[in-house]
């Protein structure tokens, strides 16, 4: 009974949802900037209070949460406040002959009732980014958070929930039963963040009403080094990039092919990076987060081959702390190349010619970045277009996820569409192209009987623009 009046609560949410949506309250782009300048204020103001809840799931440091979690939305909000006039103004396109006189304009206007499910591994960040990028397009917005971290899914929900009126913005915690439970409902755009199992589940489900569906899924991002690399800053920024929220990042380096030129003395710079970056003893410092759970724990410290250890590899259960691991001639049968790592553990594999390497990865399931280092610039861009990636960077790693300019986004197994910026409130507008005519104009060649004379104009007219068209 309890279960029941649970999920009707959820229904009558969503209803609610609908009915304040189609009176209209969401479309006003003053209220679409008031509603995100108060996002931001509540979370500014309540820093401390969604620091302590992460503090208690991953042992993350307030400075952690602050810049891993937080920076990006506040970034997000501004950068949508400031764009939201231009972004909202409707495209203007021109006007075949057929339809002159008139204007075509398309004109972005808001889905409806949007479903958000964010992942455990950045429970705000990743959750927030997208209800920012609806809210922004004028929708009102159902947030399910991963209870996985429980305590940073209380928080917002109390932030959140305490603050918005339920009709405009909402969280429904929960477990599996609540998140299938959300997916029987309709909704007019799902936006998911988590793995690819879970994104088959959630595109089943959308498929039963036609519901269109953004699939942020990550995969097993590779890095290339090549041999002209320039080792020092590149250990430094792979050692920074892997380790960086202990490597529970869906844009993480997850393993790194180095030239067989190079290999020993990158490996040798990533370990002083390590103890440079994260003291003597990595346990005792405040920006190495823990595992989130058991079960996480011993899923990665299984993908640890004792053999093949060439740094860390120690881990404690009871603490969750895994030590910023470097594994070394790594095959590609390994339990470690079959899975996502998603943990503080760095494969590193060999290659000698980077065309067979290239050939390789060109058939393997598209990861949602791709890294390449190399001072040949020319050839790092012809092996990002010939690769399948959803993105990647040249030189560096992971910051690509926050460039606000740009879209972002996943490709076959590591998603579909993309979001960030501009990106973001396209994905969640739906732009209504209109032509519109004097009332006055007819054309009278629609209309029957149908002669020659007509079929003369048609082929002279289409005929004309095609020839155009390719002189």
């Amino acid at each position: 009974m309890q279960e029941y009046c649970y999920f009707r609560r959820m229904k009558t949410i969503i209803d609610a949802q609908r009915k304040f949506f189609l009176e209209g309250h969401t479309r006003s782009l003053a209220h679409r900037k008031k509603i995100l300048r108060t996002l931001h204020d509540l979370l500014l103001e309540n820093e401390t209070l969604l620091a302590d809840a992460l503090e208690k799931d991953f042992r993350k440091s307030f400075q952690l949460t602050v810049e891993n979690e937080l920076s990006l939305p506040y970034g997000e909000i501004n950068f949508a406040i400031r764009h939201l006039g231009r972004w909202t103004r409707p495209l203007r396109y021109r006007t075949n002959l057929v339809n002159f006189p008139g204007t075509s304009r398309s004109i972005p206007l808001p889905y409806g009732v949007v479903l958000v499910i964010g992942p455990w591994n950045y429970p705000y960040m990743l959750t927030l980014v997208p209800a920012i990028s609806a809210l922004a397009a004028g929708n009102t917005v159902v947030i399910k958070p991963s209870e996985v971290a429980a305590h940073a899914s209380g928080a917002l929900a109390r932030l959140i929930n305490g603050n918005f009126p339920r009709e405009l913005l909402c969280v429904q915690e929960g477990g599996l039963d609540v998140a299938r439970s959300l997916l029987e409902e309709r909704f007019d755009r799902i936006f998911f963040t988590g793995g690819s199992e879970a994104g088959r589940i959630v595109m089943k489900a959308a498929a039963e009403h036609l519901t269109p569906v953004t699939l942020e899924l990550g995969g097993k991002n590779p890095v290339i080094i090549m041999p002209d690399c320039s080792i020092k800053p590149t250990a430094r920024k792979l050692t920074w990039g892997k380790f960086h929220n202990n490597g529970m990042a869906c844009v993480s380096l997850d393993h790194v092919y180095v030239h067989e030129e190079i290999v020993d003395g990158l490996i040798e710079e990533i370990r002083k990076c390590i103890t440079r970056i994260y003291g003597q003893d990595p346990r005792l410092s405040p920006i190495l987060p823990r595992m989130i759970n058991e079960a996480q724990f011993d899923r990665v410290m299984s993908l640890i081959d004792p053999d093949k250890v060439v740094a860390g590899g120690r881990g404690d259960r009871e603490d969750l702390y895994i030590e910023p691991t470097v594994v070394r001639h790594v095959d590609p049968g390994d339990r470690i190349m079959q899975q996502e790592v998603f943990g503080p553990v760095m494969p590193i594999i060999t290659y000698r010619e980077p065309e067979q390497l290239v050939r390789m990865l060109k058939n393997r399931p598209a990861p949602v970045s791709l890294y390449i280092f190399t001072r040949k610039k020319r050839k790092a861009k012809e092996m990002m277009r010939t690769i399948p990636s959803g993105g990647g960077m040249i030189n560096d790693v992971v910051l690509n996820f926050i460039n606000m300019n740009t879209p972002f986004g996943g490709l076959g197994e590591s998603g579909m569409g993309s979001y960030h910026g501009k990106a973001g409130f396209d994905t969640f507008s739906h732009y209504k192209t209109v032509i519109t005519k004097p009332s006055w104009s007819d054309n009278f060649l629609k209309y029957p009987p149908y002669r020659n004379f007509n079929l003369r104009i048609y082929r002279s007219v289409l005929g004309r623009s095609f020839r155009n068209f390719w002189h």
